[in-house]
């Protein structure tokens, strides 16, 4: 753990949204009452008692209503953006309108359809049902300037008040229709003052699959609380319907509202500080510090296209998530004032200008993307190159974060980094970029343009290990470097040479570190490298050759032994143990068959609407490296013969299919017990997965690695998609804290952060962020 000297900046409103213009019509509707169809599956109890009351279809089938139609926002695009409306444009805009409380009158216009689970019927429906229910929308009600800003003196519920309704819990055909199916089936009947069933990990009843699935709902210590509850829910489904009329007047196809929904489109960012409101529990007994994450910011970019008598606009969208451009998020606990201050900020403006100017990315090193069509010919590689990492914002640092890396003569910096060898120095207290510089800038003895993407920290040394990798024709050449307080120009730890690699992360021990080398295979060595964008074009998995692990000496400085292993594929270690009375290393990792699961995160399926390409999540392995005194006297007599090389035995401590990995920064590089982590809910609960899930990780995990019989504990939302766990320690004790993370809840199109208990798996407080931040393979460091 880091001590963060920097106290979070005082919150400070942001300012009011502009371009707002209200129209105020007067149409004739139709409102025609349809009776639930009784074939149509049951949906999740409404988490408002005696809301079946209010929510009764009308007694006549048609009426005609004279009602004003809400006010519009016009959106206006920047040049770096899509062309599509970004979803907080839309999110804010509906802020400018309050929404007073309906009667029982009108929430009777809201009804069920035969054919819930059709979408179109849906969206038909609901623009049907729309102007009846807006009637009691004012269009002369005072804007606020913030989601998150009590309303004052409106004549309804505050935004603030609208936020903490708007997470309630609703099923399929409540969400297409209307408020009015909200009761589930295969679930007791319970109120919004019910215990929240969490942990559970045995399947619900075969009538829903969402019973494990916890309500988001503010309780009020007055005496109306349920009514307030009534209101608040009432107002969030207005919220809803006045979202998708904004979405007609601004000509959103239901393709951009998937997108808007699959949580992949373009943030936006908040550079000054705003104070979240907390919509469940209570501040964290003692959490104190910055949250600090780094994820995709903007996906797609605007570009104008000249023709002879008109100019067309298109837009440029990256393939693989991993080479999006960046947003940093801070989030601040204040133990003293029981309050959370959250800013973010996107920090490769200027590469999105230059893909704006230039119709696509023009890289400045082989391989500097994952897989993503630059949009580029290839005479373009023969035109001269600007100087690489000229500018602060001109790199995608997008893959990892350290927290005070003694860089350009300061150790209070941010630094972001990605495996191109760049290093963005950023400001923790603003999160604004200082400067973008690579590894030989440091040294000039840190050759390679291919780097780790996740540098290892020891705390107790404070020093930070990487390895790069300098591609050659016909071999590569490893460096592992180390850079510390210390030694702030840094030193080449050792070097060894092997074949190409995509390494994402190694690990290290004590008194070593630990490089593994995946199988890959270039077909033309380093001349296709050289010639390539997209380093997974280049590199193909080999599943006939083995791992191998490369053991340093951080004391010799120098290769000690290498091991194999059969052919496997790893993004995240999660820990590595040194036992000194066995001579032994043990390294636990997620592992895969292959590299599927780099490939499976291309933009363009995640934004499907279904699970067809979910993406895949490993299983725990430890491998097992014995002997390491030994068969470092036999490496060294052999002067690097690999012909004669150990085996690395491994066995799978844990079934269950995991991604994104934490544990408790206190048992870094010692035995350890708990981990932490995400994944699919029904893989893990051993339920068939639904159609509507998603491609991306939706629950949080708790697994025992001394047990393997342990029960786990899951954390998981209906439409909710959690980012990377962070653990922060309480005490001494292993699994006493809590774990962070920021969910997207796809169905309200907003993120909340969630703060765990990590004993009980409880939820301690759940907050919402004023803005929308996009799903993430991305990463986060906690700093005190």
């Amino acid at each position: 753990m880091t001590t963060d000297a920097l106290q979070p900046s005082a919150a400070t409103e942001p300012p009011k949204s502009a371009g707002v213009e209200a129209t105020t019509t007067t149409v004739e509707a139709d409102t025609t009452v349809v009776e639930a169809d009784d074939s149509a599956a049951k949906v999740d109890t409404t988490p408002i008692e005696d809301a079946t009351e209010t929510l009764q279809p009308a007694a006549d089938s048609a009426s005609k209503k004279s009602v004003e139609t809400a006010p519009i926002a016009e959106i206006k695009d920047d040049a770096c953006t899509t062309d599509h409306p970004s979803v907080d444009s839309v999110a804010s805009a509906l802020e400018d309108s309050s929404i007073v409380d309906v009667p029982q009158s009108a929430s009777a216009i809201v009804g069920t359809a035969s054919t819930p689970g059709s979408p179109r019927e849906a969206d038909r429906i609901s623009r049907n049902l729309l102007s009846p229910v807006l009637s009691r929308s004012s269009s002369k009600a005072p804007a606020t300037s913030h989601p998150l800003q009590s309303a004052g003196d409106s004549a309804g519920p505050s935004p603030a008040e609208i936020a903490s309704a708007i997470l309630l819990k609703d099923g399929d055909t409540a969400r297409a229709l209307g408020s009015a199916a909200v009761l589930g089936s295969g679930e007791s009947e319970r109120t919004a003052f019910s215990p929240l069933q969490r942990n559970s990990t045995s399947p619900v009843s075969s009538g829903s699959m969402r019973g494990i699935h916890a309500d988001i709902a503010e309780v009020s210590d007055d005496e109306d609380s349920e009514d307030k509850q009534r209101r608040l829910f009432k107002a969030a489904e207005l919220r809803r319907l006045h979202r998708e009329q904004m979405a007609q007047n601004n000509n959103l196809s239901s393709e951009d509202i998937q997108i808007m929904r699959s949580g992949l489109s373009n943030a936006r960012e908040y550079v000054t500080s705003s104070e979240l409101r907390v919509l469940n529990g209570t501040f964290p007994d003692g959490l104190r510090g910055s949250l600090y994450l780094l994820g995709p910011g903007q996906l797609d970019i605007k570009y104008n296209v000249q023709r002879e008598l008109e100019q067309a606009t298109r837009v440029f969208t990256y393939g693989n998530i991993m080479d999006a451009l960046p947003l940093l998020s801070k989030i601040s606990f204040d133990p003293i004032n029981k309050t959370i201050v959250h800013r973010s900020r996107l920090i490769a403006k200027q590469a999105a200008g230059r893909i704006h100017m230039e119709h696509g990315v023009n890289t400045k090193v082989p391989g500097a993307l994952y897989l993503t069509d630059t949009n580029q010919t290839v005479l373009s590689k023969f035109i001269p190159k600007a100087q690489h990492h000229a500018t602060p914002e001109g790199e995608c640092c997008s893959q990892g974060i350290e927290l005070f890396m003694p860089l350009q003569g300061s150790s209070q910096t941010i630094v972001c980094t990605n495996h191109v060898g760049a290093l963005q120095n950023i400001d923790p207290a603003d999160l604004r970029p200082r400067s973008t510089v690579d590894f030989k800038s440091v040294n000039s003895a840190f050759k390679g343009a291919l780097s780790c993407p996740h540098m290892q920290y020891d705390s107790n040394t404070r020093e930070h290990f990487t390895v790069l990798q300098d591609v050659g024709f016909r071999s590569t050449t490893y460096n592992v470097v180390c850079i510390s307080e210390t030694q702030p120009e840094g030193y080449v730890v050792a070097s060894f040479t092997a074949q190409a690699s995509v390494l994402h992360s190694f690990a290290i021990t004590q008194d070593y570190i630990i490089v593994p080398v995946y199988p890959y295979d270039s077909p033309l060595g380093g001349m296709s490298y050289r010639w390539s964008d997209s380093l997974l074009e280049t590199l193909s998995f080999d599943h006939s050759r083995p791992v191998m692990f490369y053991i340093i000496s951080r004391e010799y400085r120098r290769v000690q032994c290498v091991y194999q292993a059969p052919a496997f594929f790893a993004l995240h270690q999660i820990n590595a143990v040194q036992e000194s009375a066995t001579d032994s290393l043990a390294i636990d990792m997620v592992t895969y068959d292959d590299d599927t699961v780099l490939r499976r995160m291309q933009i363009k399926d995640l934004r499907k609407s279904n699970s067809a390409f979910p993406v895949p999540t490993g299983v725990v392995r430890r491998f097992q490296l014995n002997g390491i005194t030994m068969e470092a006297t036999k490496y060294v007599g052999s002067k690097g013969n690999l012909s004669l090389i150990p085996p690395a035995h491994s066995r799978i401590v844990r079934t269950e299919r995991i991604e994104l990995c934490c544990i408790n920064p206190i048992v870094a590089a010692r035995p350890y017990t708990f981990v932490y982590a995400l994944g699919h809910s029904e893989t893990l609960r051993g339920q068939p997965t639904q159609s509507s899930v998603g491609a991306m990780y939706n629950c949080i995990v708790k697994l025992n690695t001394s047990d393997s019989s342990a029960e786990p504990l899951i954390w998981s939302r209906t439409h909710c998609f959690p980012s990377e766990p962070v653990f922060v320690p309480r005490n001494d004790t292993e699994d006493d804290g809590y774990v962070l993370s920021v969910f997207f809840d796809s169905m309200r199109i907003t993120s909340c952060l969630v703060v765990l208990d990590a004993q009980t798996f409880n939820e301690v407080l759940i907050a919402q962020l004023p803005a929308a931040i996009p799903l993430s393979f991305g990463h986060a460091k906690f700093a005190i």
